[in-house]
C-alpha cells in the first residue's frame, strides 16, 4: 500500500482525499460533541457579528485574525459545531497539500511522493481535537505556507520580495496565534542555510513580519483600543503558566502512535547516504522546526493534544525516510497498517465501546449542552469560569473570559476597576447575571444605580434584571 502513494499520479491524489474524508466525516456527521474552547470563539465571533470590536468590546486575548474568521463563521452559519469541524477538516487538508507540494517541488526528496501528506492526515486525525478550529490550527497553515519562500536561494538583489512575504506570511501565522511568532526562529536558520547577506536578508524577512502589525496598530491606535490590543493580544501569551488542558496520561497515549513514528524516522534519516547539499540543509531545518514546534508547545498555558498539530509538518517530512528505507516491504506496510489501525481505533473508540480499556477522559474539553438558564435566547453574563450558560443565551458586557474579566471584578477595591465596570454596564445590561463568585453584595454595595437592578433569580446564584 505504502508503495502506491511513491507516485504523484492525480489517482494517488484523489485516494489520499477519499482516505482522509472516510476517516473524518462520519464522527463528524454522526454527532459533535460540544467542546469549551470552540464555543468560547463561536462566543467571540458572535459578539463581533453584533457589532462589537476585539478588545475594547470583547475581552479576550485570542488574535484578531483568528477572531476575524470566528466572526466570518457566525455571519454564514452562526453557533455550528458542524461548520467549525468542517472548517478545521479542510485547513488540515489543505496544510498536507500544500506542504507536500512544497517538498515535492523543491526535490527535497530522491523522487516525488505523497507520503508525507498521506502520514500528515492520518496522524492529523488521531483525536477529534485535531478537528477543533483553534487559532492554533489557523496559525499553523500561514506558517506552512511560509516555507516555500523562506527557504529561497537568493543572491543580493534577486527575488528577496519572496523573504518579504515569508515573513509577511509568519506575520499572519502570529496574528492567528501571537507564540507562532517564535517561528522567525525558523526564518533565521533558513536564512543562514539558504540566502546570501544574512544579516539584511533577515531584515527583509522582519519587515515583513512587522507589516500585517503595523496596519494593525494603527486600526486599534484611531479606534482606542491600542492599549487593550497591546495588553490582551501581545503580553497576555508570555505568561509562561504552563497547565496541561487534560490529564497528561491521556495526551500522552493519543500521541504515542506519532512519536514511535517519529523516533522510527528520525533512526531512518540519519542512516541515509550522502545527498546533495539542498536536501541536507532542508534536513536541518525541518530539525529545527521540529524543535521550535516543541518549544511553543511545551510552554503554553494550555497543553492539550491539540497544540500537537505544530509537530505534525516535521513528523510527516521525516516519516518519508522511514517509508522509503531499505527495509523489506513487507514490514514497512505493517509498520503502516499498524499506525492505521492504532488511529481508526483511537478515533473510533467511543463508537465501538472500548473506551473502557483505553481510559481516555475527553470531559475537562466538553461543555454541558444541556440548558442552566430558566430561559433561552435571553442575554447573560456569567461571574465565574463556566461558559456552559452561554451555550443556548448571548453573552452581553466585554466580559467574557472570566480570566481577564478577573481585572476588573478581583480588584474593586481600586477606583478605575470599579469605574470600568460601571462603562461597560452603562451600555450593556445583561438580562441575567450568574454569580458564581458572589461578586453581587459587594457590586451592589459599590455600583447601586446598575446592580440594584437586579433581582434574585430561581436558580441559585443567578440575578434576573427587574422589569420597568
Amino acid at each position: 500500500m505504502i508503495s502506491y502513494f511513491r507516485s504523484i499520479l492525480p489517482s494517488r491524489l484523489i485516494l489520499l482525499v477519499i482516505i482522509y474524508l472516510g476517516i473524518q466525516l462520519p464522527l463528524i456527521l454522526w454527532g459533535i460533541p460540544a467542546t469549551a474552547p470552540e464555543l468560547l470563539y463561536m462566543l467571540i465571533g458572535e459578539r463581533l457579528a453584533d457589532g462589537f470590536d476585539m478588545y475594547s468590546g470583547v475581552y479576550d486575548n485570542t488574535a484578531p485574525l483568528s477572531a476575524m474568521l470566528f466572526w466570518a463563521i457566525d455571519l454564514l452559519a452562526g453557533r455550528s459545531f458542524i461548520a467549525y469541524r468542517i472548517t478545521a477538516m479542510l485547513l488540515l487538508l489543505l496544510q498536507a497539500l500544500l506542504f507536500n507540494s512544497t517538498l515535492n517541488r523543491h526535490k527535497v526528496y530522491a523522487g516525488n511522493n505523497y507520503l508525507p501528506a498521506l502520514l500528515y492526515l492520518i496522524l492529523g486525525s488521531i483525536s477529534f481535537e485535531f478537528n477543533m478550529l483553534t487559532p492554533l490550527l489557523i496559525g499553523n497553515t500561514f506558517v506552512i505556507m511560509s516555507l516555500p519562500y523562506i527557504i529561497t536561494l537568493s543572491r543580493e538583489g534577486f527575488e528577496n520580495n519572496r523573504l518579504f512575504v515569508g515573513g509577511f506570511m509568519i506575520g499572519l501565522a502570529a496574528l492567528s496565534y501571537l507564540p507562532l511568532a517564535i517561528f522567525l526562529l525558523v526564518g533565521l536558520f533558513a536564512v543562514i542555510f539558504f540566502a546570501s547577506g544574512t544579516f539584511r536578508s533577515f531584515l527583509l524577512m522582519l519587515c515583513g513580519f512587522a507589516f500585517p502589525y503595523a496596519m494593525l496598530i494603527t486600526y486599534y491606535f484611531y479606534t482606542g483600543a491600542l492599549s487593550e490590543f497591546v495588553s490582551l493580544h501581545l503580553l497576555r501569551p508570555w505568561q509562561l503558566q504552563v497547565d496541561f488542558l487534560r490529564p497528561p496520561a491521556d495526551v500522552a497515549k493519543l500521541m504515542a502512535i506519532p512519536a514511535v513514528i517519529l523516533l522510527l524516522s528520525l533512526f531512518s534519516a540519519s542512516s541515509l547516504p550522502q545527498r546533495l547539499v539542498f536536501q541536507v540543509k532542508f534536513q536541518q531545518l525541518m530539525w529545527v522546526w521540529l524543535v521550535t514546534s516543541l518549544l511553543i508547545i511545551f510552554t503554553r498555558e494550555e497543553i492539550s493534544v491539540a497544540t500537537f498539530v505544530l509537530a505534525l509538518p516535521p513528523i510527516a517530512y521525516f516519516s518519508e525516510f522511514l517509508f522509503t528505507s531499505g527495509w523489506k516491504p513487507w514490514i514497512l506496510n505493517t509498520t503502516f497498517l499498524v499506525a492505521l489501525a492504532g488511529v481508526l481505533i483511537l478515533r473510533y473508540r467511543m463508537v465501538l465501546s472500548i473506551n473502557q480499556f483505553l481510559m481516555l477522559d475527553e470531559s475537562p474539553l466538553l461543555v454541558e449542552s444541556e440548558n442552566k438558564m430558566p430561559s433561552q435566547g435571553k442575554t447573560v453574563l456569567v461571574l465565574g469560569n463556566d461558559i456552559s450558560y452561554y451555550i443556548h443565551n448571548k453573552p452581553a458586557t466585554p466580559y467574557l473570559n472570566w480570566e481577564l474579566a478577573k481585572r476588573h471584578f478581583r480588584q474593586l477595591d481600586e477606583y478605575q476597576a470599579v469605574y470600568e465596570v460601571e462603562r461597560n454596564f452603562s451600555k450593556e445590561m445583561p438580562a441575567y447575571i450568574v454569580d458564581k463568585e458572589n461578586l453581587m453584595p459587594e457590586l451592589s454595595y459599590k455600583l447601586p444605580g446598575i446592580f440594584d437592578r437586579y433581582e434574585p433569580a430561581e436558580n441559585p446564584n443567578m440575578y434576573r434584571l427587574k422589569e420597568r
